[in-house]
């Protein structure tokens, strides 16, 4: 999927193997920004590679596409270089006997941020949850569990907050890490 920035154009795509080096420095570079914790570099690749996250189908990054560097190929395709990933998110599904919650995790570079990346990737993840949701939803409803999309958005940032409200996302006072504030709404 396509979509025009400020200068360039994104485009959302499934996590490949090869972006575990960009996603850390993603993160790190947030967390430095967002004064939140940042992740260690051995259980974030171990957190990338468990099997039990199926990365390829549950983690999505956008990246910084410029048309200009470019060429359009027969039948429309898009050909040339890749541009820079420049945000991720990480849906997982947690279970416990309160209910059901599609835990949304990621990060935007902050010089990207401003430009509607994160919620371009609220929207693939969210995507993502309703889909899944799917495959369970009629044995929740019997049990009279509730499905969540959740989301771990920094404090210190203003959009978090907004962002959090545009999907009609509610803070929640549950346990979050250190300058995290954990949002959800029920699907």
């Amino acid at each position: 999927m396509f979509l025009k920035g400020k200068s360039e154009t994104m485009r959302i795509r499934s996590y490949k193997q090869r972006d575990s080096e960009a996603l850390l420095a993603i993160a790190q570079r947030a967390a430095e920004v967002d004064e939140t914790t940042p992740p260690e570099p051995e259980a974030f690749a171990a957190w990338l590679a468990d099997p039990a996250l199926d990365a390829t189908a549950n983690v999505f990054v956008i990246t910084d596409d410029d048309d200009e560097l470019q060429t359009w190929g027969q039948a429309g395709t898009l050909e040339g270089i890749e541009g820079e990933i420049v945000g991720y998110t990480v849906l997982q599904l947690q279970q416990d006997h309160t209910g059901y919650t599609f835990l949304c995790q990621g990060a935007v570079h902050p010089a990207f941020r401003r430009q509607h990346v994160g919620s371009i990737l609220f929207v693939g993840a969210l995507n993502r949850a309703h889909l899944l949701a799917l495959e369970f939803d009629f044995e929740a409803e019997e049990a009279g569990l509730p499905i969540y999309f959740s989301a771990f958005l920094p404090r210190n940032d203003p959009a978090a907050a907004h962002l959090a409200r545009r999907f009609e996302m509610e803070p929640v006072a549950l346990p979050a890490p250190s300058g995290l504030q954990l949002y959800r709404q029920k699907l």
